[in-house]
């Protein structure tokens, strides 16, 4: 009987025996247990990467963004110094004449303005400034009398 009974013992820690099934079953629950929090932890990564509200990827556009609007910023704030600068000098009587004769079409008195249209204004009938009165009076202020 003590030989049978060792033979049981062996056959329970033999490679092919009861035992090491249960043994191999434990590791292999453990393994892919591991898999499984693997693949758990990818797919929150790549959630978050990706699909998520406040994800990388839109944090990444948002910074672009952010950025660019701060180089605008920057440059607005540029201009904006050049313009107050420009305001507290005043404008100069030269610079009065130019947006006087430019902007409103004003002339000296005796003076003949002509004006010469560029290819995109002439004949347009859709620019009725450009067909009303955009001809100066050729006759000087002096021979109205």
């Amino acid at each position: 009987m003590r030989k049978k009974s060792v033979r049981q013992g062996l056959n329970q820690t033999e490679p092919g025996g009861p035992a090491s099934r249960a043994a191999l079953s434990a590791d292999a629950k453990r393994r892919l247990r591991k898999v499984l929090l693997w693949i758990l932890a990818g797919a929150v990564v790549v959630s978050f990467v990706f699909f998520d509200s406040h994800s990388l990827l839109k944090r990444m556009t948002w910074r672009s963004e952010y950025l660019d609007v701060r180089e605008e910023n920057e440059q607005l704030r540029t201009d904006i110094a050049e313009l107050e600068k420009e305001v507290s000098e005043g404008l100069s009587d030269e610079a009065v004449e130019k947006i006087a004769r430019e902007e409103y079409g004003m002339r000296r008195p005796g003076e003949t303005v002509y004006r010469i249209a560029t290819p995109d204004e002439e004949d347009d009938p859709d620019n009725p400034a450009e067909s009303e009165g955009s001809v100066a009076d050729e006759r000087p202020d002096d021979e109205d009398e």
